[in-house]
């Protein structure tokens, strides 16, 4: 964003003048069929379900920085948890088209592809096309892509693909923090992203792999990180509209001390989702449908399926209106009420 703006330069100082900031805020009303832990059948109104304070941009010349400041509750004197979640972006060498960063960051609930990523596929939990992230994403609908987590990306990029390698564990803000010399866990992440003819493609893996070992009173605490995605997403134009689609599968070892709770069942769990977001009238308005097929690995009613139908309304750039409907069946739910779950959303997002 450099290009457009002035800086202020001096002997090893490079920054740009104008504060590149802005707050987030979601206000949403939910209803559900009762039969759900989220909202009840009369309803409710979420506000703030969300509110950060996001400011980000360049820190030097070759280093860049992205941090959210949230409102956290039950939290007594402890201002640095206000700090979600943080990262410095690091350029450490041009080889070729080729970039080469090392990243450190934190975060409270994003997940260990906070670091670096680029697909929209849920890979990274807040780096997705539509609200319902469970509804549309294999890697959010296991948990593996959220939750907290702190580490080191170490990452090569280029304009066709980009690998990130994570040392990390899954803590965050002083949380789980007193690791062992050997106890970092590891977050493999490759992904290639040519263009199609005209159609903007991404197709990657990402693989969670070893155990995490930190300070948890007189023992330390072994955490399990099994676990896999591949995924997948397209985007173009047909009938002059733009159309995206994003696919996903992942399994997830079992393991009863996972940093999963789906993946600490008596079974390993997978899933598949996939969505397809048409825009209707371009830039203005877009309509979607979600699939998702999760099984938890519950030794009975394990099974979680799941339809997404929704609609946004871009009033601008940085607001926008969604509504959608989720319906799941299934084993896992037949085990709720009258065996379906039904959700209503409106929400309104918006960037000040």
């Amino acid at each position: 964003m450099t290009g457009g703006q002035g800086l202020i330069e001096g002997d090893d100082l490079s920054m740009p003048a104008t504060l590149n900031a802005s707050v987030i805020a979601k206000l949403r009303y939910v209803k559900t069929n009762g039969n759900s832990d989220q909202g009840t059948d009369r309803g409710a109104i979420e506000w703030p379900d969300e509110a950060a304070l996001l400011i980000g941009g360049r820190l030097a010349e070759k280093a860049g920085f992205l941090m959210e400041l949230g409102l956290v509750s039950g939290v007594e004197d402890d201002t640095a948890n206000a700090f979600l979640s943080t990262k410095v972006h690091f350029n450490v060498a041009q080889v070729g088209n080729t970039q080469l960063s090392a990243i450190p960051f934190s975060t409270d609930g994003l997940g260990s592809g906070y670091g670096f990523e680029l697909l929209n596929t849920g890979a990274q939990r807040s780096q997705r096309p539509i609200e319902d992230r469970k509804g549309f994403s294999a890697a959010q609908a296991l948990g593996l892509a959220s939750g907290a987590a702190t580490g080191l990306a170490l990452v090569a990029s280029s304009n066709n693909y980009f690998l990130n390698y994570s040392p990390w564990v899954p803590g965050w803000g002083g949380t789980d923090m007193e690791v062992a010399p050997s106890g970092f866990a590891h977050y493999f992440r490759a992904a290639y992203t040519p263009y199609i003819g005209s159609w903007d493609t991404g197709f990657g893996i990402q693989y969670w792999t070893g155990d995490a070992e930190v300070a948890d009173g007189p023992v330390d605490k072994i955490i399990a990180t099994d676990g896999w995605v591949i995924d997948g997403q397209a985007q173009g134009n047909v009938g002059g509209m733009p159309l995206g689609i994003y696919a996903s599968y992942g399994e997830c070892s079992h393991d009863a001390d996972h940093f999963v709770g789906n993946c600490s069942n008596a079974n390993d769990a997978d899933s598949f989702a996939i969505l397809g977001q048409l825009g209707v009238i371009p830039n203005k308005v877009d309509i979607y449908a979600a699939y998702r097929m999760l099984d938890d690995g519950k030794a009975t009613a394990s099974e979680f399926n799941s339809i997404t139908l929704g609609a946004n309304y871009m009033f601008a750039q940085n607001v926008r209106l969604e509504f959608y409907y989720v319906t799941e069946d299934g084993s896992g739910v037949d085990a709720r009420a009258d065996g379906h779950d039904n959700k209503f959303t409106l929400q309104l997002f918006a960037g000040f």
